[in-house]
């Protein structure tokens, strides 16, 4: 079977390739497109929820009336627009409705198959009148305002002139009168010229416009004159805007529903907006109140539907529309429908590659029966972008292409384009495809169509297509035309090759390996990729001599004319370069990841090293040299016997060096990389370039020189994989196992060294990870070590550091080695030795082993001139945990002995104190009867001081003093410190020790009385003012005051002083007690009086009086209970001061009381004087002369104080 015979589709009929949604004059041509229209899943949804609303909204108002579809160019949003309006219009298209022509191409097993076909069966309720057009193709539509070139289009669909002026005032009246059809039969007589001439440029047929006016309505005008003013008033008066428009339409469109009988709509489908649009937010706000006011006026009537390249937010983003904008608008597009590459293989299988049953059948089977070697040459290898697979199914669909040849074809076509400056939209993707493909199968360089079914289209068709559709620069046609001709000894797969090189060079996922390349040039399915490749191979090879095409790494690239003179100036600079030039650029490039590995693994551990490459060294951190012999080492001459010479050296006996094989093309490809480098540097450095030649630079820069560094580094890596180990005179073959990095293999083949380099590593294989918790833990002689530490085995079964162990006996071996060599030894270099071979100890694992050390008095550690042997010491903690501390301290192995003199001291003391003569004479006995008593007294001192800081008893400073030291010497457990210690604290400790317990006792014996005195103090000294100054309690404030500030009131001298004159102090306290409450009163009385003086006068009642008489009695009873002496030495004062206050306040109550009811106008104070108590009869002369002498007196006294009296 022939490929021309397995389609189903007319692959020989050219396919359209752009379609224009104002095209609808031809019914045959709108037919057809319709009936090519692929309705995919995504169109299938979109269609059905749209037309779902549209009709469900006849009869009904909505303000939904948008549909904004975005896609890339050439996806087919345009022809999807197109579809929509026409199946609303639904015109009656070659006999056949649209909606029906529509519903034919929504495949039969579609979800939503019956959904549709409701939705269109309603269409015709309506009547719908579509104005469809790309805004860009209008006139003027980047300077007219967007009302004004819709006005005119809508003129222009109801038959009037493009004058939107002339449509409104004159052709809409005369269209009113039905004489529109005369007016233009009148206007062709008088022009010679077709109305369809006339229609678009009315301007120029004004004089014929106005006397044909004139002649077919004489009523509206009787002169061309008055036709001309008429406009002109309206051109001044009129406000031709959004409102105006939508008004118009609203108005035909009523008349419209009044005449016909039913709903009346107007489509507008604006196609590109988003170009019209670009990045101006005025057309975008033009556009957003079209919308705006098309949805509040119109509810229903008018729909609008726009096409952008990209989606709403990204238009109004790049308009820098506000959100508030984006978000008002957005309500008013319902419908919002992006279009992806899902359509691309729909609308291709359809329209190109759609295959009859035996035709897919035959494909079928000869990729069955070559499915391995189909897959292996329809499959790109090593892209960093996801192509589609070469499945049986993808290969049926696509044949006579391979699938990824659909997926390179629009991308191809991008990039040529942009890179000649031609807009984008011309390479979209769908239409590209479309045009391409059936150019391809229909009229390619072979004969597609009677080709057998094997044969495949091979890429280089692909540029002859471009090529014929001048899509190829001239330089480029030029450059690979003369290539059979100037190429030695070229064939006709020659010039193919450049060509499929050049479509592919702006794909920079696509590696441009000779594999690939042969992939690309496959021409039937039989073909064997492993004898094509040679073939390409020598093909490559005799471009590049004709430097035509260069190698980039295992890429290869075609060369331009810039890429040209790009290439001659590395190659120029290749062939110059020294050894040292190489070794630079070979050091500049080198890093450990490169090797694939930084440190060694020995045992659970990775061990650091000193890493050199050639004479580079990569990591400086280690204690064994492994030096690297890169492919490029061989230019030494030297080779493994000389190595195995060299690693017999005893400076080399920690070195293992690792011989890198030869690695063919290494040479060429540094040398490529270096000069490469050198010419991108200059050219992009360089200001007299130009913007393509820094283009190119930068283009080497991020793309080709990373390829070459990569093939260089696997080089390198290669060399690695295939080298061999050098050590102590001997060397092996480094094994790599399948699936193994290189550097992986070679760390782990050194790893088997690190047994001789550490053989007494096995003695302490333990890493420490926390090791600042961890040396503090050992200096406080922690019970709760970590699992690190007991790993360590530092301790006996009693607790006690084992001196034993290897940790211990290294160091303290290492440190008398040097100690007797008078050499100093600081924590580095301690470390150090520890680190290096022959051990390989973790340092953090020492430094606990010196700490344990230090603990049990073996060793000491110095800090400038200060030693430290307390391992409670807060500075000394410090240094051993801080590693670069204790890297500059020294560390001094401890002296074991006492001086007897010494020994005998501390015993003698330690003896009078304990009251124990059994204290042995060595430092041991004397530690431990020591650690004994001291834990007594400390015990005591303890109780002594709780107690003493809750009742804030003062304590003497030996007795703190003494709690120190006593602390000191506890932590203190190796015995020869301790004694040491004794003897240094021999001149205070003994008063320190007694006053500790002679607190103790007072503690014991007077808690209680101590709490009493000083309340007494307390109480007295806040008072001491009201004391008379010669009174004794003077005395005993002064000596508790002494004492406390003393720190003596322990002492029993002290104490027996304060408890006397306490004795004295209760006996003057009681006589002061009785001496205030009487003084208190007696300013008591004040008040009583001038209580019974206000009864007297009359003037206040009873229920006046009555609250000073309650305060009178209340402070009375304050007076006689009190107990409280700070409180009874106050009374005088304070009952004084409220006496006076409530006589005062009784004193004004009386003078506010008058006749008149007051004396508040200044009047004076009139007292009533009753003439008698109560009747009274008179007896005698010498009766009535008493009554009238005590009268006379009250009336004389009330006069002499200036008041009036009235007499009752």
């Amino acid at each position: 079977m022939q490929i021309g015979e397995i389609f189903e589709t007319k692959i020989t009929e050219k396919i359209e390739p752009v379609i224009k949604v104002g095209e609808v004059q031809d019914e045959k041509k709108l037919a057809s497109e319709i009936g090519s229209f692929v309705v995919t899943p995504h169109i299938e949804e979109y269609t059905d929820t749209f037309l779902d609303h549209y009709t469900e909204t006849i009869r009904k108002q909505t303000t939904e009336i948008g549909v904004w579809i975005s896609g890339y160019f050439g996806s087919g949003k345009s022809h999807l627009a197109k579809m929509l309006a026409q199946v609303t219009a639904n015109r009656s298209l070659d006999g056949i409705p649209a909606s029906k022509r529509f519903n034919a191409r929504v495949p039969s097993s579609a979800d939503r198959k019956k959904s549709i076909e409701r939705s269109l069966s309603l269409l015709n309720n309506c009547a719908t009148t579509v104005l469809a057009f790309n805004l860009n193709t209008l006139t003027d539509s980047r300077s007219t305002p967007l009302p004004t070139l819709l006005l005119s289009q809508y003129y222009l669909s109801k038959g009037y002139s493009s004058n939107y002026i002339f449509a409104k005032v004159i052709e809409a009246e005369l269209d009113k009168l039905h004489k529109l059809t005369a007016f233009h039969q009148e206007l062709e007589k008088r022009s010679g010229k077709s109305w369809e001439n006339i229609q678009t440029n009315p301007n120029f047929y004004r004089k014929h416009l106005y006397g044909a006016v004139c002649t077919i309505a004489p009523e509206l005008f009787s002169t061309p004159d008055e036709v001309a003013e008429a406009l002109r008033n309206a051109e001044k008066g009129e406000i031709f805007n959004i409102e105006f428009l939508i008004k118009t339409i609203l108005t035909d469109a009523k008349a419209q529903e009044k005449e016909t009988g039913k709903p009346a709509r107007i489509f507008f489908v604006l196609d590109e907006s988003g170009q019209w649009i670009e990045d101006q937010q005025g057309r975008l706000a033009q556009l957003q109140a079209l919308v705006e006011e098309a949805a509040i006026q119109g509810q229903g009537k008018i729909w609008i539907l726009v096409t952008t390249h990209e989606d709403m937010g990204s238009v109004y983003k790049n308009a820098h529309a506000l959100d508030s904008d984006f978000k008002k608008i957005e309500g008013r597009f319902r419908f919002k429908f992006g279009l992806t590459t899902e359509n691309i293989e729909l609308v291709l299988e359809d329209r190109i590659f759609k295959k009859t049953l035996a035709g897919k059948k035959e494909v079928e089977t000869i990729y069955q029966d070559n499915a391995g070697v189909i897959r292996g040459l329809g499959e790109l290898a090593n892209v960093s972008q996801n192509l589609p697979q070469c499945s049986i199914e993808n290969f049926v669909k696509f044949y006579p292409f391979f699938p990824y040849q659909i997926h390179l074809i629009p991308e191809i076509v991008k990039a040529l384009r942009s890179k000649g400056g031609r807009s984008d939209s011309l390479s979209g993707s769908t239409r590209t495809l479309l045009a391409i493909t059936q150019d391809v199968i229909r009229a390619g360089r072979r004969n597609y169509l009677q080709s057998p079914v094997r044969e495949m289209v091979s890429f280089d068709e692909i540029y002859f297509n471009l090529l014929q559709e001048g899509e190829i620069s001239a330089d480029i046609r030029r450059e690979i035309s003369k290539i059979q001709s100037v190429v030695p000894a070229a064939t006709d797969l020659t010039p193919k090759l450049a060509e499929v090189l050049f479509l592919t060079g702006e794909l920079n996922y696509l590696p441009k390996s000779a594999d690939n390349l042969a992939r690309l040039l496959v021409t039937e399915t039989s073909q064997d990729l492993a004898s094509l490749q040679p073939i390409i191979e020598a093909e490559l090879e005799k471009l590049k001599k004709s430097k035509i095409v260069a190698k980039v790494g295992d890429e290869w690239e075609f060369l331009t004319g810039e890429r040209r003179t790009f290439e001659e100036a590395v190659e120029t600079i290749a062939a110059q370069l020294k050894f040292q030039d190489r070794e630079e650029g070979l050091n500049k490039l080198i890093s450990t990841h490169i090797l694939g590995f930084d440190t060694i693994p020995f045992k659970g551990h990775d061990f650091q090293a000193r890493l050199y490459f050639d004479n580079k060294m990569m990591v400086k951190n280690g204690h064994v040299d492994i030096r690297i012999i890169s492919p490029f080492g061989h230019y030494s001459g030297k080779s493994i016997s000389d190595y195995e010479n060299e690693s017999l050296k005893p400076e080399n006996n920690q070195t293992i060096y690792i011989f890198c094989d030869r690695v063919p093309q290494f040479s060429e490809q540094l040398d490529r990389y270096i000069a490469m480098k050198e010419v991108v540097d200059k050219w992009l450095g360089d200001p007299n370039k130009s913007a393509t030649e820094r283009e190119l630079a930068n283009s080497k820069a991020t793309i080709d020189l990373p390829k070459l560094k990569d093939a260089v580094e696997g080089s390198i890596r290669q060399g690695l994989r295939q080298g061999h180990l050098i050590f102590r005179g001997s060397s092996r073959a480094i094994v790599c196992k399948t699936g193994q990095q290189a550097g992986e293999a070679v760390r782990t083949e050194i790893g088997h060294y690190f047994g001789t380099l550490y053989p007494k590593y096995d003695k302490l294989p333990i890493w420490i990870k926390s090791e600042q918790q961890d040396i503090s833990d050992v200096l406080a002689g922690s019970k709760t070590l970590s699992q690190d530490v007991k790993s360590l085995k530092l301790y006996d079964k009693t607790g006690q550091l084992d001196i034993h162990i290897p940790l211990i006996d290294e160091i303290r071996i290492y440190l008398t080695n040097r100690q007797n060599k008078k050499q100093r030894t600081l924590g580095q270099e301690i470390l150090d030795h520890f680190e290096t071979p022959p051990y390989g100890w973790d340092p953090n694992a020492v430094r606990i082993g010196i700490a344990a050390s230090v603990r049990a008095g073996m060793i000491k550690i110095a800090v400038g001139k200060k030693i430290y042997t307390n391992p409670a010491d807060t500075e000394l903690s410090a240094t051993m945990r801080n590693s670069k501390a204790f890297n500059k301290a020294e560390v001094i192995l401890e002296e074991t002995d006492v001086d007897t003199a010494v020994l005998i001291a501390v015993r003698t003391l330690l003896i009078k104190l304990t009251g124990n003569r059994k204290i042995d004479e060595t430092p041991s006995d004397i530690t431990t009867a020591s650690v004994k008593y001291l834990q007594e007294v400390k015990k005591k001192g303890d109780d002594a001081r709780i107690w003493a800081n809750a009742a804030n008893f003062p304590l003497p400073d030996f007795f703190t003093a003494g709690m120190e030291s006593i602390e000191t010497l506890l932590n203190l457990t190796n015995p020869v410190h301790h004694v040491k210690e004794w003897e240094a604290k021999s001149p205070t400790i003994e008063d320190e020790l007694n006053e500790i317990l002679a607190v103790h006792t007072f503690y014991g014996k007077h808690a209680e009385p101590f709490k009493g005195i000083r309340e007494h103090y307390i109480s007295l000294k806040s008072i001491q003012y009201k004391i008379p100054k010669d009174n004794v309690i003077h005395h005993f404030l002064k000596n508790y005051a002494t004492a406390e500030q003393d720190k003596t009131i322990h002492r029993k001298d002290v104490w027996q002083t304060l408890q006397d004159n306490k004795a004295h102090v209760l006996t003057e306290v009681e006589a002061l007690k009785r001496i205030w409450k009487q003084s208190a009163k007696e300013a008591l009385i004040s008040l009583k009086n001038a209580i019974e003086e206000a009864k007297a006068t009359g003037f206040l009642s009873e229920q006046e009086i009555s609250p000073f008489e309650t305060a009178h009695n209340s402070m009375a009873i304050e007076i006689d209970e009190e107990t409280d002496l700070i409180k009874i030495a106050l009374l005088p004062d304070s009952i004084s001061g409220r006496t006076q206050d409530l006589i005062l306040r009784l004193d004004q109550l009386i003078k506010g009381k008058d006749t008149g009811g007051g004396g508040g106008d200044g009047r004076k104070l009139v007292k009533k004087i009753k003439l008698f108590p109560s009747p009274k009869r008179i007896k005698s002369l010498t009766e009535w002369t008493g009554l009238k002498d005590e009268l006379d007196a009250q009336i004389s006294i009330a006069l002499d104080q200036g008041d009036e009296v009235e007499l009752s």
